[in-house]
C-alpha cells in the first residue's frame, strides 16, 4: 500500500507534535513520494511533485498576497502537502495561507508543539524505501514466474492467461493492425471488451515515446506497452481495468509483462506461425491450443477413430446464410443449425468414404477431410460437400450454406489449409454468387494476401494504407469505409456506386472528397485504387481471422462442447 498523508498523520511522532489539519482535509489520501525540509520561500521550481514539505514558517511572508502566491506555486508543483511547526514564527497558520490552500485543495498540517523534523524524515523515508523495495520484490517475483513459463515452453496463450491472474484484469495481446491475438480475463466481461475493441484500441492510444508504459484514462482505464521484435513493431500488450483498480506497481508490472511476451515471441522458431496457431489455425479440440507436428496431429486423429492416411488433406469452412425474412433465430437455433451442418457433413464423408474431422468454431463449421483410396481429392470433397448442402436445403429451404475449401495440404501445413478455406468462404460470401462451394485456387489476389498474412507484412501494409481512415471511423459516427469499399468494387464508376449505396450523387462526391483528404490519395488514380483494394481485402482477411480466433478460444474454454 502507498504511503499517504493520512498514514503519516497516524505516526506517533506526529500525534506527539499535536498535528492537526487546517486546510485541504479532503485530500489526505494523496501519495507522498518524499519528505523535504525547507525554509526557502520560492522552493516550488525545484520540486518534482509528490513531496511533503516540513517548515517552521521562516520563509513565509507576512504579506497576504505573497502568502497566497507561494501556496499557489506549491500547488502547481504538485506538492502533496505542507507541515508547519507553530511557535517559532507563527502562533497560528496565517489565514491567507489557509484560504489559498483551501482554494487549491492542498493539505496544510499544523504542529502545535516543537518536533524534531529529522525524526519525521527518517521514519517516513524508511517507510517509503521499504514500500519501494516491496514493489520491486513483487515485480521480480512476477518476472521469475514468467521466465519460468517461457523456459518451460509456454505459449503466448498461457502467458497472457497468467498475466490476467496477476493483474486480476483483462489482458489483451494485439498485433500491429490492432487485431486481437490473445485475450484473457473475467469471462463475463470478455464479449463486451472484444465488441468495443476497435474503438478502444484506435482511440487515444497514440505513442509519444517508444519503450515506455502508456496510460489511457477512458471509459475503461488501460495501461499498454509496445512489443518490438528485432527492431520491428510486432504489436501491443494491453492491461484493462475491467475487474479491479490499478495498483501503484501496475505500471512496473506491465513493463515486465511486455518484456516477457516479447521474449516468448522471440523464443518461437517462427513468430508468424505462432500467431497463426493462436488465431485458431488448427481444427477443434484435437489441435486447438496444442503445439505439435503434423505426425502428432495424425496420431491424435487416429486415436479418435479417424484415419487420414499419409496423403494430402483438404480444409473446409462452412457457414449458413438466411435467404428469407424470418423471425430472428435464438442462439440455440443457430447452434442447432451448425450441429446439423456438422452431422450432414459427417454423413456425406461416410457416404463417399472420406475421412473427416469436424468441429464447431464460432458461427462456422470447420472440417479436415482426406481420401485414402487414391481418388481425385478436390472433386471428391466437392461431391461430399454438395451432398451435405443439398440435404440441409431439403430440410430447411430458408437457409443456404456456403463453403470454402483449401488446396490439398500436408498435415504439417494444415493451419495454412484452414486459412485458405476460410478465405475462400469469405470471398464466396462477398462475391454474391449462388454457387455453394468456393475454392481457394479461384481467389486470385487473395492467394497473394494469404502468403503475406503468414507474417507481419500484411498487417503492416493494411495499417499503412488504411490507418487514417480506420482511425477516423473509430471516432466518427458517419463511417466512410463502406463508401470506399463500394467505390472500389465498381472501379470508381460513380453511377454504379451511387446505386449500390442508395445515396445521391452529390453525397458521394462529398464522401469521395473527404476520403481523399483523410487518405491523402487521389482516388481517380488506378494505382491508388489497386493499392486500396488490396488493403481492403487484407483487412477483411485479418478481421476474419480475428473473428475465428475469438470463436476458437470460446470453444476451447467450453468443456461441454460436443466436439
Amino acid at each position: 500500500m502507498s504511503l499517504t498523508l493520512q498514514t503519516i498523520l497516524d505516526l506517533d511522532i506526529m500525534r506527539e507534535g499535536g498535528a492537526r489539519v487546517v486546510a485541504g482535509g479532503i485530500n489526505l489520501n494523496r501519495k507522498v513520494r518524499w519528505v523535504h525540509v525547507t525554509e526557502l520561500p520560492d522552493i516550488a521550481h525545484l520540486l518534482h511533485g509528490g513531496e511533503l514539505l516540513l517548515t517552521t514558517g521562516m520563509g513565509i511572508s507576512d504579506q497576504d498576497e505573497l502568502q497566497h502566491c507561494r501556496v499557489s506555486e506549491l500547488a502547481k508543483a504538485g506538492v502533496s502537502g505542507v507541515v508547519i511547526e507553530l511557535g517559532r514564527n507563527f502562533k497560528s497558520v496565517p489565514k491567507a495561507v489557509v484560504r489559498a490552500a483551501q482554494k487549491h485543495g492542498m493539505p496544510i498540517i499544523a504542529l502545535e508543539r516543537e518536533t524534531r523534523f529529522v525524526e519525521i524524515t527518517e521514519i517516513v523515508h524508511r517507510e517509503i524505501i521499504n514500500h519501494q523495495y516491496e514493489m520491486f520484490s513483487r515485480a521480480e517475483r512476477v518476472s521469475n514466474d514468467l521466465t519460468e513459463l517461457i523456459l518451460n515452453g509456454a505459449e503466448a496463450t498461457q502467458i497472457v492467461s497468467r498475466l490476467a491472474e496477476i493483474f486480476d484484469n483483462h489482458v489483451v495481446l494485439e498485433d500491429e493492425a490492432h487485431q486481437v491475438i490473445e485475450v484473457a480475463g473475467p469471462a463475463s466481461k470478455t464479449s463486451a471488451l472484444l465488441a468495443g475493441w476497435v474503438n478502444h484500441s484506435r482511440s487515444n492510444h497514440d505513442v509519444s515515446r517508444s519503450g515506455i508504459v502508456h496510460h489511457h484514462n477512458g471509459e475503461v482505464e488501460c495501461m499498454w506497452v509496445e512489443l518490438w521484435l528485432r527492431h520491428d513493431l510486432w504489436g501491443r500488450l494491453h492491461v484493462i481495468a475491467t475487474n479491479s483498480r490499478f495498483e501503484e506497481d501496475t505500471e512496473l508490472l506491465v513493463d515486465r509483462a511486455g518484456t516477457a511476451i516479447s521474449l516468448s515471441l522471440l523464443s518461437e522458431k517462427d513468430s508468424a506461425h505462432m500467431a497463426d496457431r493462436a488465431r485458431g489455425a488448427l481444427v477443434g479440440e484435437v489441435v486447438a491450443g496444442r503445439q505439435g507436428s503434423g505426425a502428432e496431429f495424425l496420431q491424435r486423429a487416429q486415436s479418435l477413430g479417424i484415419d487420414f492416411g499419409d496423403g494430402l488433406l483438404v480444409a473446409v469452412a462452412l457457414e449458413t446464410v438466411g435467404t428469407v425474412i424470418r423471425q430472428e433465430l435464438t442462439e440455440e437455433d443457430r447452434l442447432n443449425n451448425r450441429l446439423r451442418i456438422a452431422d450432414e457433413l459427417r454423413a456425406s464423408a461416410r457416404e463417399f468414404e472420406c475421412a473427416a474431422l469436424v468441429a464447431l468454431c464460432g458461427d462456422r463449421v470447420i472440417a479436415v477431410m482426406a481420401d485414402s483410396k487414391d481418388r481425385p481429392l478436390i472433386p471428391l470433397i466437392d461431391h461430399a460437400i454438395d451432398a451435405a448442402i443439398e440435404r440441409i436445403a431439403r430440410h430447411d429451404a430458408s437457409v443456404s450454406v456456403f463453403a470454402g475449401t483449401s488446396s490439398g495440404v500436408t498435415a504439417d501445413a494444415l493451419h495454412r489449409g484452414i486459412e485458405e478455406a476460410a478465405a475462400a468462404l469469405t470471398f464466396g460470401r462477398r462475391s454474391g454468387t449462388c454457387r455453394g462451394v468456393h475454392h481457394f485456387s479461384d481467389l486470385g489476389t487473395y492467394q497473394l494476401l494469404m502468403s503475406l498474412a503468414q507474417g507481419p507484412d500484411l498487417a503492416r501494409f493494411v495499417e499503412y494504407e488504411l490507418r487514417a481512415l480506420l482511425d477516423h471511423d473509430a471516432r466518427a459516427r458517419g463511417k466512410l469505409l463502406p463508401t470506399l469499399r463500394a467505390y472500389l468494387v465498381h472501379s470508381g464508376r460513380k453511377s454504379e456506386t451511387v446505386r449500390d449505396l442508395g445515396i445521391q450523387r452529390r453525397t458521394l462526391y462529398a464522401r469521395v472528397e473527404k476520403l481523399e483528404e483523410i487518405l491523402q490519395r487521389d482516388l481517380e488514380s488506378q494505382d491508388t485504387r489497386t493499392r486500396l483494394t488490396l488493403a481492403l481485402q487484407g483487412l477483411e482477411l485479418l478481421q476474419d481471422r480475428w473473428t475465428r480466433n475469438t470463436a476458437s478460444r470460446q470453444m476451447m474454454s467450453n468443456d461441454s462442447s460436443p466436439f
